[in-house]
């Protein structure tokens, strides 16, 4: 009887132990795959890491990202490191910002551009844009690893978290492909791209917009022969360097501009006005040490108009940083009129104004330090 009685209370902490053992297993296996799903969302800066987020995106959002390979940087003869001025690095005498993005910043932004989607709704084509800084593109491989994040990892998390109706457009790889052309993608002296860096991006907008892009050697050029001093220069402004990092300064840019069809007229709203007037495009009454981003006239106002004539029908919208003037001269070439809305400056409500517009296409374009910006994406919700 004795050893009946024992057999039973075996059996059952057999049991009770397995049903234990089963529970531990479960609970082991549900915490593994959340921590496998959910490593990625949280401030990575490790390239290991920002795969996760990408995988497990990449299921959702039906976009999907290529690796880019770029072409060595050939004035890169790997005896010249440079050095860190503030937020700003040098090398070859030239600047280049310093990127601390994360995947988080990027999934934020991602996050807003689908807003927008979901505000303007159905009858609205949402295009994004982000453009990397010369960092990644005008700088070799073994320093812009060492100064600042990867630029490639964050646009491609924007993209895999944007909603399948929000259409990307990637300008990192025609960028990249172009970095070793005699005519510069990007300022010495300054954060912008040159207006040559921005009709490379604008020949990759125009196959996701399925319009002609226009030839380049048809288009008129002026290069001004003052010395421009960018944003840089005033980033180094030190105790010890008052009026900036002395090689960039000896360093100066010039600016080459592209003229505006002679079909095309403009029209901004100035601050403080209540109608837009009809001014020029571009300010060439420009000294010696202006920024390259005074050459264009509009550049304080809230929206821009730049009507062609020449082109019957249609209409875009681009909700931009700076990054967006240099893109205006032309995207005018496809769209009868084109309405720049600076970020920094218009203060309406985005979906009344594109409807008295009449305007169905809006492209997002924010340099990536804009995109990684929380000041920025404020501005940008209150457009709502």
């Amino acid at each position: 009887m004795a050893d009946k009685k024992k057999t039973t209370q075996n059996s059952s902490f057999g049991k009770i132990t397995a049903v234990i053992l089963a529970l531990v297993l479960i609970v082991g296996t549900v915490y593994s795959v959340y921590y496998l799903l959910n490593r990625g969302r949280r401030v990575m800066n490790t390239p290991a890491e920002t795969p996760s987020e990408i995988q497990a995106t990449e299921q959702t959002t039906g976009h999907t990202v290529t690796n880019t390979i770029m072409p060595k940087l050939e004035s890169d003869d790997n005896t010249d490191d440079g050095y860190l001025d503030g937020a700003v690095y040098i090398w070859q005498n030239k600047g280049h910002e310093v990127f601390k993005g994360t995947v988080n910043n990027a999934k934020s932004y991602a996050d807003s551009i689908n807003n927008y989607k979901k505000l303007l709704g159905k009858n609205y084509k949402i295009y994004d844009m982000v453009v990397p800084t010369a960092t990644e593109i005008a700088l070799p491989e073994r320093l812009s690893k060492k100064v600042s994040n990867l630029q490639i990892e964050n646009i491609n998390a924007i993209i895999l978290n944007l909603s399948p109706e929000v259409i990307p457009v990637d300008v990192y790889s025609v960028l990249g492909e172009h970095r070793n052309d005699e005519n510069p993608l990007y300022y010495k002296t300054d954060k912008l791209w040159t207006q040559y860096g921005a009709y490379h991006a604008y020949i990759s907008l125009t196959k996701v917009l399925d319009v002609k892009p226009a030839n380049s050697d048809t288009f008129r050029t002026t290069q001004l022969e003052n010395a421009f001093l960018g944003s840089h220069v005033r980033a180094t402004v030190s105790k010890e360097t008052k009026n900036g990092n002395p090689l960039l300064i000896n360093n100066p840019d010039t600016v080459t501009y592209y003229h505006l069809p002679d079909t095309a007229t403009v029209k901004a709203l100035v601050q403080g006005s209540e109608t837009p007037v009809e001014m020029s495009y571009y300010n060439t009454d420009v000294s010696d040490g202006s920024e390259p981003s005074d050459i264009y006239a509009t550049q304080e106002c809230a929206y821009t108009v730049v009507s062609n004539s020449d082109v019957p029908s249609g209409k875009i919208a681009i909700v931009s940083d700076k990054f967006g003037y240099a893109l205006v001269p032309f995207l005018c070439r496809n769209y009868n009129e084109v309405h720049l809305i600076d970020i920094d400056n218009f203060e309406r409500n985005l979906r009344t104004y594109l409807e008295e517009n009449k305007i169905t296409n809006v492209l997002y374009l924010n340099g990536i330090m804009s995109a990684n910006s929380v000041a920025k994406t404020i501005k940008t919700d209150a457009m709502f």
